[in-house]
């Protein structure tokens, strides 16, 4: 795109207003750097990163100071580049309305992120549609609130493969930590559907919570439902508990006729992939800790702020990546959320042992060493599942994010039928 990624007041832009100071700070700084993590350097480069780059919230307390007196001028700054890429483009930056539920304040960070993110991809907005799924439906007879899901639609790179895979994020994740491996499976030929879950990001939900496994098993049947619309063969991904709860729950239950919909169908027989599933919690003194919050009255619903706790990478630039990320989407995490999918869990398992079982191929990959989600639980429902588990030696939570890891996805992509 050939304009000067640093604008400033020049087009007369009034400032757009986006919120804190550390997310006005750390959009500057993406702007500046064109690349999710904020990495000095190439993409992926974390050789500078110290404890106020990698820590969540060392990180936007340095963001606070960062921007000066007023955040107006950076405001101004990133209005600005919204507005010359626009103009560029010869189209906005996308077509959805905000939705009530959204802040217009995060909705103008989220605009304002995603041009960012086309512009060091090189791609337009025609490339990466926003949208909402209407998720209303039971789970095993379980009645579960209505929700909006914030769903994005990437298009295939070069020649469409007829596949389109439906992205489900871990907790608190969003669809934005996802953008690199979007990238690599785009280039497949693949279209991406990824989604934001009730957790965090612009859908609809107790932010930081879950209000049980069912209900993320629910949405990412909607969402697939919703995908397959288009007549292309849908595949799911789901990373952490959007790959446990999330895609696997609703390929075994949708399978087993469990999953009753209003509107749309998910199909049957589809395959997938997890990454990183979690069934169980790994061991360790943090993880018990956090375990045991998880129980206590008066505790276990106040919306904590991302800590940098439970460690999800000993990656560097991984961790940067996730820093930045905490601080643009206000991540929370509520303790409940560390138990809230496990009643439901075990009726899966019932199921699967059983001798029901989803009737798609499924992959996963994961650590063997991984921080929070125990190797050790999803070798055992590998085998109930009838899945094809390809293990690797690192302590890695989250492989979307990490540079080393990201292309595992392709590998399991390229397994399936």
């Amino acid at each position: 795109m050939a304009f000067e990624r640093r604008c400033d007041k020049s087009l007369g832009e009034p400032p757009i207003s986006l919120g804190s100071r550390a997310v006005v700070a750390t959009l500057a700084k993406k702007l500046d750097d064109a690349t999710v993590g904020n990495e000095a350097g190439k993409a992926g480069d974390a050789s500078s990163a110290r404890l106020f780059d990698t820590n969540p919230i060392l990180f936007k307390m340095r963001a606070f100071f960062e921007v000066g007196f007023s955040k107006r001028d950076e405001e101004s700054r990133l209005g600005a580049f919204l507005a010359a890429a626009e103009k560029a483009w010869g189209t906005p930056i996308t077509t959805q309305a905000r939705p009530a539920h959204v802040s217009s304040e995060d909705w103008n960070a989220h605009l304002v992120d995603k041009a960012i993110t086309l512009v060091r991809l090189g791609r337009a907005p025609d490339d990466v549609s926003d949208g909402f799924v209407h998720a209303k439906g039971k789970v095993d007879g379980h009645a579960i609130a209505d929700r909006d899901i914030f769903t994005q639609t990437w298009a295939p790179i070069g020649k469409p493969s007829g596949k389109t895979v439906v992205v489900s994020p871990g907790f608190l994740e969003t669809g934005r930590n996802y953008v690199e491996q979007i990238e690599m499976v785009n280039e497949l030929g693949h279209k991406v559907v990824v989604m934001d879950h009730q957790w965090a990001g612009l859908s609809e939900g107790r932010k930081g919570g879950i209000d049980r496994g069912f209900g993320i098993t629910r949405d990412v049947a909607a969402v697939a439902a919703h995908a397959a619309q288009d007549g292309n063969e849908v595949v799911l991904v789901g990373t952490s508990m959007g790959g446990g709860a999330g895609v696997a729950g609703a390929l075994l239950m949708n399978d087993a006729g469990k999953i009753d919909l209003d509107g749309p169908p998910m199909p049957g027989g589809l395959n997938g992939v997890l990454q990183h599933p979690f069934f169980a919690r790994s061991g360790g003194v943090i993880n018990a800790f956090l375990s045991a919050t998880s129980e206590v009255f008066g505790v276990k619903e106040i919306p904590l702020p991302d800590m940098g706790l439970p460690i999800l990478s000993r990656d560097r630039a991984t961790l940067r990546k996730l820093a930045a990320h905490a601080t643009t989407e206000h991540l929370r995490g509520r303790p409940q959320a560390f138990h809230a999918a496990d009643e439901d869990l075990a009726t899966m398992k019932k199921m699967l042992a059983s001798g029901v079982r989803p009737q798609g191929k499924l992959e996963i990959i994961h650590a063997t060493k991984d921080t929070l989600a125990s190797f050790e639980a999803t070798d055992e429902w590998s085998k109930l599942l009838g899945a094809h588990l390809q293990p690797y030696e690192s302590t890695t939570h989250v492989p979307g994010e990490n540079p080393k890891e990201q292309g595992l996805l392709l590998d399991a992509l390229r397994r399936l039928p």
